[in-house]
């Protein structure tokens, strides 16, 4: 098998899933027959495609990792917030910018607004992703669902814009989306553009800072936005959250380190994480 077979993405991710779901960590034996693939080629053609081994996601999805991920985080938030910053920023690095619908687009239901959508496979499945020539309007993890029914979601926020499949046409950003979710660095900008109040462009932005291989707690996020007295606001700005993964709200755990929910599935939030944890282990 080459790194070219189209089912590289299923073997991995099927992987993926079994170690994030089974509480023992499945020997690497184990997932190279579910595979199909002997120990060698299947552990080789994982860490080509997660940049991580087998065995360094399932210790990166303990708990202690993920207290120490939050403790870690809570002094370089302080130093920051007393320098007078939002957070540690990190946008050059992430090559990421953030811009709002205007109020009028917001109003006219997009009226005007010509989407272009596709979905592709990725890592961690399916995924829908619908963009203008401003930037990404929403980002999916399709998961069991068909890309119409996606579709169908986005287009009952903005019912009024023109949405038109494109395959070809986000060919480049599909591309890119899928080397950041393998853990390769950023080649190209990508524009986001976000339809919500000031506090919700406030707390998305605030995610944005948030560096891969880093978690904050819903208070250390609130205080990032300058809303510390608006936690709870600020999670449901978070969970209202349209495009996942680029803004980065997988990275928000409990206070406890508890992983929590996640707009596209418990197990897939969990994948995240130990897939940035694990990178980032350094």
């Amino acid at each position: 098998m080459t790194d070219t077979d189209p089912q590289r993405y299923a073997r991995a991710r099927q992987a993926i899933e079994t170690i994030v779901r089974e509480p023992q960590a499945p020997s690497l034996e184990a997932l190279a027959r579910a595979a199909g693939q002997s120990p060698f080629h299947f552990q080789r053609s994982f860490v080509q495609l997660a940049g991580i081994s087998p065995k360094e996601l399932a210790q990166a999805l303990s708990l202690e990792r993920a207290k120490s991920a939050l403790q870690q985080a809570a002094p370089v938030l302080t130093a920051a917030l007393d320098a007078g910053l939002s957070g540690p920023s990190r946008l050059h690095d992430l090559f990421l910018s953030l811009e709002g619908l205007t109020p009028g687009e917001f109003k006219a239901a997009g009226a005007g607004l010509q989407v272009h959508w596709t979905c592709f496979d990725s890592l961690l499945g399916p995924v829908f992703l619908a963009a203008t020539p401003r930037g990404v309007l929403r980002m999916a993890f399709v998961q069991d669902q068909a890309p119409e029914q996606a579709l169908a979601a986005a287009q009952a926020e903005l019912p009024a814009a023109r949405w038109v499949p494109d395959d070809t046409g986000l060919a480049g950003l599909s591309a890119e989306v899928q080397r950041r979710l393998s853990g390769a660095a950023p080649q190209q900008t990508i524009g986001l553009l976000m339809s919500g109040s000031p506090l919700r462009l406030q707390v998305w932005r605030a995610l944005l800072q948030v560096p891969e291989g880093q978690v904050r707690s819903y208070t250390q996020l609130a205080q990032a936005a300058g809303a510390p007295q608006a936690v709870r606001a600020v999670a449901s700005c978070v969970a209202a959250n349209a495009i996942a993964y680029l803004i980065p709200c997988h990275r928000v755990i409990r206070a406890n380190a508890q992983f929590g929910e996640y707009r596209w599935g418990p197990l897939t939030k969990r994948a995240l994480l130990g897939l940035e944890l694990a990178r980032h282990s350094g």
